[in-house]
């Protein structure tokens, strides 16, 4: 074996050795970020199995001459295990989503947990009051379905006549 043999040996490992180098930390990183997001999902997942909502009452106002809706009551108990968050609750009527911010006196969502307005914390075994058209009315035909959907993807519906 000549010395051109034993040169072009080393160069070649030298190369494998720079290229698993380079390719190992790429590996490792992409690696934890498949494991981060499997544990952010089963996270997820934990969340979702233990929230649970119920409808414990609506009424609406309904004005006769017109059909409009003056004003939708819906209180939901949260009978999971879960503390949900006031401002992730998503509203439908009539499949439209309602746009809505907790606290905002000039929107058409009214919200109270326990009593409380102010509050965006949501917690076990507490009902929320959310009330609809509190700014004025919402023109329809007198049939109101509506939705309402937690942070977590947990829902409960009704229709209102």
């Amino acid at each position: 074996m000549g010395f051109s043999v034993s040169a072009s040996t080393a160069l070649i490992f030298a190369a494998l050795f720079l290229a698993f180098g380079t390719l190992y930390p790429a590996m490792a990183n992409g690696y934890e970020r498949v494991e981060e997001a499997d544990a952010a999902k089963a996270d997820h997942n934990l969340d979702q199995s233990q929230t649970d909502i119920r409808l414990e009452s609506f009424s609406a106002d309904i004005n006769n001459g017109n059909n409009n809706l003056n004003q939708l009551d819906i209180v939901v108990n949260n009978t999971g295990q879960t503390a949900l968050t006031v401002s992730e609750i998503d509203i439908l009527l009539n499949g439209d989503y309602i746009e809505w911010t907790n606290g905002d006196s000039n929107d058409n969502v009214r919200t109270e947990v326990e009593g409380d307005q102010t509050t965006d914390l949501w917690l076990p075994n507490e009902e929320i009051d959310i009330r609809l058209g509190d700014s004025g009315p919402i023109e329809g035909d007198g049939t109101y379905n509506f939705k309402i959907v937690t942070e977590h993807g947990v829902s409960i519906s009704g229709v209102a006549n």
